[in-house]
């Protein structure tokens, strides 16, 4: 278990400013209980949290639930088609209201215990024989609300009220993913839908390891480096993010047929601290935007929605990340999550070139900051 005593960056080899005489974080930060409580309350309840593309909610009482750490909340369009963020229990007995996943409600929330009311707006529509109670006012029992933010089309909430928002946070991101993708504004909803099964045996920050560096892609994904080069692949770090750019594409590869008009041939990935993925593979205009969501101490869930200007998927490609891609990345993230329990590891080097290109692990380095900074 951890000692409370120990600073959240005292660690036996130093995680440092320059990734290249730097270390990872320490195994035990990603195998111990209490850091595990201390990351729900340092992290995931302070930080924007993605629930789904706006287009997901089209007509008053459109719902979309979401489960961060402990804590479940929907995001609904009101009556007077403004977005709003509640936490998912009713205010009398903290029954869930909305069960997982998206839908529509109609005029009201009604709740499965007792049969409270509530509007879309949050307020308390009515409670079952509520009259026999003395003073009991209807506004006092509206239901608890939650910052909101439309950033990149995208709805984000977050649990702190006093959060800066994600606007200032991250302007140069949206103004990076803007410029390099014309097609974005474009993109349309009903392609919205889950990418595979994203139920991963390993905790969030396996997986963000995993993600932010391509130092594995050479060896551990032959196809994706077959259809993008790795020579030329780009990686780079700024404040809150990362971004990962392939520019030299292959038609002739054994990841999937591209036709020759595809509009889009380049691949280009972006990591929002501390779970947000934007997702661009070469072919047709697609985006996807995926989170890692962590349901547990050595587990968690990626997955998301995907939009494209057509309405419809590529379907080669889809299966190609469904059936190659993802298996690949989710075998690791297991065996790392197995490995760091091991009595014979405890850190590792960071592998970082001069160059900062995309086969280091300068970006791991980048999070390994923040979460350093964020737990200290």
């Amino acid at each position: 278990m951890l000692d409370k005593t120990q600073s959240m960056s005292d660690y036996a080899k130093p995680l440092v400013e320059r990734p290249e005489d730097s270390f990872t974080l320490p195994s035990y930060l990603y195998t111990d209980a209490d850091v595990y409580e201390h990351e729900k309350e340092r992290i995931f309840y302070r930080t924007w949290q993605m629930v789904a593309h706006k287009d997901t909610f089209q007509k008053a009482g459109d719902y979309c639930t979401v489960q961060i750490c402990d804590q479940n909340l929907f995001v609904m369009m009101g009556a007077d088609q403004a977005l709003r963020a509640f936490y998912n229990v009713c205010q009398h007995r903290a029954h869930e209201l909305l069960p997982p996943g998206t839908g529509n409600v109609g005029s009201l929330v009604v709740c499965p215990y007792h049969a409270w009311a509530y509007k879309t707006e949050g307020a308390l529509h009515g409670a079952p024989r509520s009259g026999h109670r003395p003073g009991f006012n209807k506004a006092d029992y509206s239901l608890k609300e939650a910052r909101l933010e439309v950033f990149l089309n995208c709805v984000f909430i977050n649990l702190d009220d006093d959060a800066t928002p994600l606007s200032e946070q991250a302007a140069d991101l949206e103004a990076d993913i803007r410029e390099r993708v014309p097609f974005y504004d474009d993109l349309k909803a009903p392609t919205t839908g889950m990418l595979g099964d994203g139920n991963i045996n390993a905790g969030w920050k396996v997986v963000v390891d995993n993600y932010v560096e391509c130092y594995h892609c050479d060896h551990a994904h032959h196809d994706f480096a077959n259809i993008i080069s790795m020579d030329t692949y780009q990686h780079d770090t700024f404040g809150l993010w990362a971004r990962q750019l392939g520019s030299d594409i292959r038609k002739d590869n054994t990841a999937y047929e591209l036709d020759d008009d595809a509009p889009v041939m380049q691949s280009m990935f972006w990591f929002l601290w501390p779970n947000t993925t934007f997702n661009i593979l070469p072919g047709p205009a697609e985006v996807n935007f995926s989170v890692v969501r962590p349901t547990g101490l050595e587990t968690c869930d990626f997955s998301g929605q995907s939009l494209s200007v057509t309405g419809e998927f590529d379907e080669r490609r889809a299966k190609y990340t469904i059936d190659v891609l993802m298996p690949e990345d989710i075998a690791l993230c297991e065996s790392v999550q197995r490995g760091l329990k091991s009595k014979g590891y405890t850190q590792g080097p960071m592998i970082v070139d001069p160059d900062r290109t995309g086969r280091g692990e300068h970006a791991i380095h980048h999070f390994h900051r923040l979460v350093q900074k964020a737990l200290s």
